[in-house]
């Protein structure tokens, strides 16, 4: 994420989303009642009277879009959001949506009434983030093996590759090269010279492989990490991410600090210990001081009762998290209700 112009007494922050990560910050940051100033695409005025005998040509355009709701599918490349015009040449009143692109990089602003300190801090984040490389990982055992990327956003897989064997693997080299070879294709294919990559699943055929792309793609596997699960496929990832062993290589990640903070809570709940969660719940031991920790879910953050939340949270110094909803430990905390607290010390 760039940020090319800030002016928060007009409340206008001017940015150029670069990944798919910005796009998720980006949702996360823009709510209804703000306006979007980008430029954009419509049919011209004069062009939409004429009759409709061919295909009605789209004009560029700058448009400011009152925001009404947003759409983000999972690991799409573009959020969707949609309004009303507000500011432009033609159509004001009218409805419209802008596609915010990673790909063509184009700057637009977002104005609000007000930018929350919680909402400054994601932007300073996701610019600090701009350079951090992601993680790959290759889950793999004798007869599958998936690959998948780690993103701020979650864990996106990417493909599941089969090796094909028949019998015992080993006693089939080739049948073991061209699976090797497969895997290391699809690596190369997204991999930079600084990300990490990650080989996990259980027996030797880990160990094999990655003896294999040492000797034969040795530039890919200069800075590889082999880790032993005792599954494969995705539950192997998110057992490798559960561990803590994913955070010594990128503590920046978010994925990995919200997946270990919710396994924590699950953790505390089950003993009786210093957690407590339910919206009302939390409430009540941040109004006593005795929050530590906040996690909030961001469905619940873009809520007038998230904002309370959270600001009564800084107010009384406690440190908070806001929860991405699209991973699956995110959905899982979803379910508990979305609100939680790690605590300083045990309430009634």
């Amino acid at each position: 994420m760039r940020i090319v112009f800030k002016d928060l007494k007009q409340g206008e922050i001017k940015l150029v989303p670069e990944n798919l990560d910005d796009i998720w910050h980006i949702y996360n940051l823009i709510e209804p009642g703000d306006l979007i100033r980008a430029v954009t695409y419509r049919t011209d005025e004069q062009k939409a009277d004429k009759i409709r005998s061919k295909k009605s040509e789209k004009k560029r355009m700058k448009l400011g879009i009152r925001v009404e709701k947003t759409n983000f599918h999972e690991f799409s490349d573009r959020l969707r959001v949609h309004g009303t015009i507000e500011e432009g040449p033609q159509d004001l009143g009218s409805y419209h949506t802008y596609n915010v692109d990673a790909e063509k990089m184009e700057a637009f602003s977002i104005i609000k009434d007000q930018w929350h300190h919680y909402q400054l801090e994601r932007l300073e984040e996701a610019v600090k983030l701009r350079q951090q490389p992601f993680l790959i990982f290759i889950s793999l055992d004798d007869d599958t093996a998936t690959i998948a990327i780690l993103r701020q956003s979650g864990i996106q897989k990417l493909s599941v590759i089969e090796s094909h064997r028949s019998g015992k693997m080993y006693d089939s080299t080739p049948t073991v090269n061209q699976y090797f070879t497969e895997l290391i294709t699809m690596i190369q294919s997204v991999k930079t010279e600084q990300t990490p990559l990650i080989i996990i699943g259980p027996g030797f055929t880990r160990e094999h492989f990655v003896s294999y792309g040492k000797t034969h793609a040795p530039e890919l596997f200069s800075n590889v990490r082999s880790l032993n699960t005792g599954n494969a496929g995705m539950n192997g990832i998110q057992e490798t991410l559960k561990s803590g062993v994913v955070d010594q290589i990128t503590k920046e990640n978010r994925v990995v600090k919200e997946t270990q903070y919710i396994e924590k809570i699950f953790e505390e709940i089950k003993k009786n210990g210093l957690v407590t969660y339910g919206y009302d719940q939390v409430a009540e031991a941040i109004e006593k001081g005795a929050v530590e920790l906040l996690l909030i879910i961001d469905a619940l953050v873009r809520t007038k009762e998230g904002e309370i939340i959270l600001q009564n949270a800084r107010t009384t110094k406690s440190d908070f998290i806001i929860v991405n909803s699209l991973h699956e430990a995110g959905k899982k905390f979803e379910a508990l209700g979305g609100v939680a607290a790690l605590l300083r010390f045990k309430i009634n």
